[in-house]
């Protein structure tokens, strides 16, 4: 399927009988930012010489890892920055902590949109079902996203399991839906690459927010864009 913007997936969902939308979570429908600046908060009770640094940043600052976020605000003390990532981890992946994430703008009305027009939707995510699903589903309640009958929630069922290896796995669940798979939307070029190679005939998206440190190459059948309020 051809499409070159998010809006004409609205158009298309409405011509097909059972018609399925995809979405991953964090940095896609979800902006991690306040989740991850929160934890800096916390972690300056800790390690107090990190203040001064923190305060230089923002939840709007916050890239792929805390440990950089600091380093780029000029904060040099190795030896503390070695054990954030414990500190952060120990965090980030609980229910208590996603609560303080936002939606990007236009992402609960785009996703709600579809699903109104008759979508199926399918949230994937490589966030973990014992630590994280509880809160994510309160999460989505809280800001308005779909969560129906006609909504299907799959995250990990183990902390330790492979994100891309889980997403692989999922393909199999999707395909035996017997829905026809009208879009995919993910932040990270492998994982849209892979969604395209295994369902050519569908459209898949790539919102250019925060990815992994070394991104693969994006397919030229994937299409990137910036906002889910664009037009």
């Amino acid at each position: 399927m051809t499409l070159k913007k998010i809006a004409q997936v609205l158009d298309i969902v409405r011509t097909v009988e059972r018609p399925l939308c995809v979405f991953d979570i964090d940095s896609t429908l979800m902006n991690t930012g306040q989740r991850n600046y929160r934890i800096l908060q916390e972690a300056v009770l800790t390690y107090p010489d990190m203040g001064p640094f923190v305060a230089k940043l923002c939840h709007c600052d916050m890239g792929y890892t805390i440990m950089d976020d600091l380093r780029r605000a000029g904060y040099a003390n190795e030896e503390v920055l070695a054990k954030m990532n414990d500190f952060w981890k120990v965090r980030f992946f609980t229910d208590e902590y996603v609560l303080y994430d936002e939606p990007y703008p236009g992402a609960a009305d785009y996703v709600y949109d579809l699903h109104a027009a008759g979508a199926t939707i399918y949230y994937l995510s490589g966030r973990d079902e014992p630590g994280m699903g509880k809160g994510t589903r309160a999460s989505f309640a809280k800001h308005n996203f779909p969560m129906d009958d006609r909504t299907i929630m799959h995250l990990k069922p183990r902390f330790e399991m492979d994100d891309f290896l889980f997403k692989l796995d999922a393909f199999a669940d999707i395909k035996n839906l017997g829905r026809e798979v009208v879009a995919i939307f993910e932040n990270e070029p492998g994982n849209a690459n892979a969604f395209k190679e295994h369902f050519p005939k569908a459209a898949v998206f790539l919102i250019r927010t925060i990815t992994s440190k070394t991104p693969a190459p994006l397919r030229r059948d994937v299409v990137a864009f910036d906002s889910f309020k664009e037009q």
